[in-house]
């Protein structure tokens, strides 16, 4: 019996064994191809070169070329994260992961972008829709190629499908969902209050400024008026309170951006630092890339699904973007019986195909209902043909800063703060992007401007954008207010380059690195102030407040107590004006109101009784509530004490298909670990957002820049470039933006 049962068990373990070894080798096959000599349809011989990090290297003789290599690697290393970027802006993924994506479908099925990114291609002039040609050629190459499929499709039980040129479009397309408000939603809401609250109560809640504005141009704008008690008295009325959360919730993130012109650096160079916020993923979003075409190296990131250099240094010029956050979207009043019908069916996976009916009119879909019934339908500047075309690959031949001006104002993609520097040492501040003329006669057409606000140096010799109000006058109004952030990182990173007058790219790098909570000052001693009033109460509260040391530290209880209080508070004002709104939707949600903080500033200073429900005697009763909250938040997690920010702030960077495959995450995802900053400093750090890569460089001088990228290189969790150059990032540690020494080469050979 024993030696029966020994036998069973090593039966078991060589089963195991052989399985184990079969699933490496099944992951092993869909591995790119690094070395050696492959056919490829280049007019002559293209070389991918790639280092220690995975920065891979093109050297071709023509851009058609370097786009078909390009083409080639990304699909062999991120063909899976291509496809769901197509997918996404055409309302495709439930045809790959089934039900569960079908909503998801709807929202951007309603906006048929599959149907118009066809009529956008055929629009693109002759090299831009060859260059398209050219790179879906090569990733159809780069699938084929591969041994095996893309490990996720074996895993999904599924093949990916061919792409097509228009796929790239919906790749760039899908960056409009990324960056934009694709539902309007922001705009509804605030017509729902416009709706419900007295008029002065909605301007005070949605004034357009605060304190914290630290605009390039301009003064800041004042507070808007506190409402008297005819405009409204709440003080007799007692209003529910909300529940409090484990984790409070994000409120607006964005990207920085700053350059310095080369009279203030240290080797007269201008200099340019760029650190793109998104959510963060393994693998990272952008692809590191280096083009040798002919005589000319072009140094940043592509991204994959796209032939374009996104954000880099030419040798001449290096440009980075922030997300503008302008006014791109508009509703239109219409009869219900607008426009036409289009019937869009969507495939599901194991279920039958969903049809959706999308309600087309001159304008855009109608997607929604104004507060007295009316169908709105949606304008939005991603539907026109001026949405995405190929002229950011024009950038890569820009030899100054006038050049890349031209071209990034007529660049058709999501509108961005872009920032350049020149080798000359000059740098400017524009829009990428087309702007659009906002008719007042509600046009069926959005027109575009022809022309675009800009500031350069001398006049302006530092400049930064970190998603707040840039500009002001006439400028402003063309770019309008789509939810544009406080301006508190853009003040702290405006503070930083005015407190010296030379810069190297050590400096910058500290600058995008700064985790000092500077904003929350002002809610610490509110904070104090409280615990100082009652001495007897809030022991665990104390005690986190005593190791405030001004930053967001990771191990700072402080700066955890002090961030949850100020939101706590905003919270429990908010509340007290949500019956009327709850009235016309039991389902109400606040937008995003980046500019609360005047109103919440105002009412603490001034105290008015009337803007106080009944529920609180007084506003230091107010404030006491808010702390408590805090306290027994603490308490409700089990956490002894109250916790550190690393706690919270424990970085959560995970493949797409992890969370389907718990006992994978291993090997799938980052590893877990609590960084510090957070929203309001230029250190932008969340579990699962942040800086998608941090970029300083002086045009020319590539040799010294510095670049860092989370989650790496590669896709394939087998790669050596799996999660290469994370820790870097997690520790702020330099690390170089050329490719280091040539560990693999490959050779593409014409046909």
């Amino acid at each position: 019996m024993k030696r029966w049962v020994l036998r069973c068990l090593a039966a078991i373990l060589v089963a195991a064994l052989v399985a184990i070894a079969g699933a490496w080798q099944f992951l092993r096959a869909s591995l790119p191809t690094l070395d050696g000599e492959v056919a490829g349809d280049v007019a002559a011989a293209t070389r991918i070169e790639r280092d220690a990090q995975g920065t891979v290297s093109i050297f071709a003789d023509t851009r058609d070329d370097a786009s078909y290599a390009l083409g080639y690697v990304h699909a062999q290393e991120r063909y899976f994260e291509m496809d769901l970027l197509r997918r996404r802006a055409a309302g495709e993924l439930s045809a790959l992961f089934g039900a569960v994506a079908v909503d998801t479908d709807k929202s951007a099925r309603v906006h048929r972008l599959r149907a118009r990114s066809a009529g956008f291609l055929q629009a693109l002039p002759e090299p831009h829709r060859r260059a398209l040609e050219r790179y879906s050629q090569g990733v159809n190459a780069g699938l084929n190629d591969l041994d095996a499929r893309p490990f996720a499709y074996a895993l999904l039980r599924q093949s990916p499908q061919p792409w097509l040129a228009e796929d790239s479009l919906l790749a760039a397309l899908a960056m409009y969902f990324n960056l934009q408000d694709a539902s309007n939603s922001r705009e509804l809401k605030l017509e729902r209050m416009q709706h419900a609250l007295p008029p002065a109560v909605f301007a005070w809640l949605t004034q357009p400024g605060s304190r914290w504005d630290a605009p390039i141009r301009g003064d800041r704008l004042p507070a808007a008026p506190l409402p008297s008690s005819a405009d409204l008295d709440i003080s007799s009325i007692e209003t529910p309170m909300p529940k409090t959360d484990a984790v409070p919730a994000s409120e607006g993130i964005g990207s920085n951006n700053f350059a310095v012109a080369g009279s203030l650096t240290v080797h007269g160079g201008a200099l340019l630092a760029n650190d793109m916020h998104l959510g963060l993923r393994v693998p990272n979003i952008w692809f590191r890339t280096q083009l040798h075409i002919g005589t000319r190296r072009i140094v940043g990131v592509t991204l994959p699904g796209t032939p374009a250099m996104v954000v880099g240094s030419n040798g001449d010029v290096a440009w980075g973007f922030t997300n503008s956050y302008g006014d791109w979207l508009d509703f239109i009043r219409v009869d219900a019986d607008s426009g036409n019908v289009v019937r869009e069916t969507i495939a599901v996976r194991g279920a039958d195909p969903v049809i959706l009916d999308v309600r087309e009119t001159q304008f855009g879909p109608i997607t929604e209902v104004a507060s007295d019934g009316t169908p709105l339908a949606l304008r939005w500047t991603a539907h026109s043909p001026e949405a995405v075309n190929l002229r950011l690959m024009d950038v890569e031949n820009a030899t100054n800063v006038d050049a890349a001006v031209a071209i990034f104002n007529v660049t058709g993609m999501p509108v961005q703060n872009a920032l350049i520097a020149d080798r000359a040492g000059k740098v400017a501040w524009t829009t990428a992007g087309r702007l659009p003329i906002r008719s007042v006669d509600s046009s069926s057409q959005i027109a575009f401007r022809s022309d675009a606000p800009q500031l350069a140096s001398p006049e302006y010799p530092l400049l930064w954008s970190a998603n707040a109000r840039v500009i002001d006058g006439e400028a402003l109004d063309a770019i309008g207010d789509g939810g544009y952030t406080i301006g508190a990182r853009a003040a702290q990173i405006r503070d930083a380059l005015r407190a010296k007058s030379s810069f190297s790219e050590a400096d910058l790098l500290a600058i995008q690195l700064d985790d000092r909570a500077l904003f929350l000052e002002s809610w610490r001693a509110r904070l104090q102030s409280i615990l100082d009033a009652n001495p007897a109460q809030l022991s665990e509260v104390r005690s986190a407040l005593g190791d405030w040391n001004l930053r967001a530290d990771p191990n700072s209880r402080a700066y955890r107590v002090v961030r949850a209080f100020r939101l706590r508070v905003h919270k429990l004002f908010l509340a007290q004006f949500e019956p009327p709104l709850k009235a016309i939707d039991d389902q109400w949600v606040w937008p995003n109101l980046p500019h609360l903080e005047s109103a919440v500033e105002q009412a603490l200073d001034e105290r008015p009784r009337h803007l106080l429900a009944k529920n609180f005697a007084d506003w230091d009763a107010f404030l006491l509530a808010a702390a408590k909250d805090v306290a027994a938040d603490q308490k409700q997690r089990g956490a002894q004490g109250v916790g550190t920010w690393g706690e919270q702030n424990a970085t959560q960077i995970r493949h797409p298909l992890s969370r389907a495959l718990p006992g994978f995450r291993w090997l799938l995802d980052m590893p877990s670990e609590g960084l510090a900053g957070d929203q309001y400093m230029p250190r932008v750090q969340g579990p699962a957002f942040g800086a998608s890569e941090r970029l300083v460089v002086s045009p020319g001088r590539e040799q010294q820049a510095i670049f860092h990228m989370p989650g790496g290189q590669s896709g394939h969790p087998l790669s050596p470039f799996y999660g290469a150059g994370h820790d870097d990032w997690a520790k702020g540690r330099a690390s170089p933006l050329l490719a280091g020494p040539t560990l693999h080469a490959l050779v593409l050979l014409p046909n």
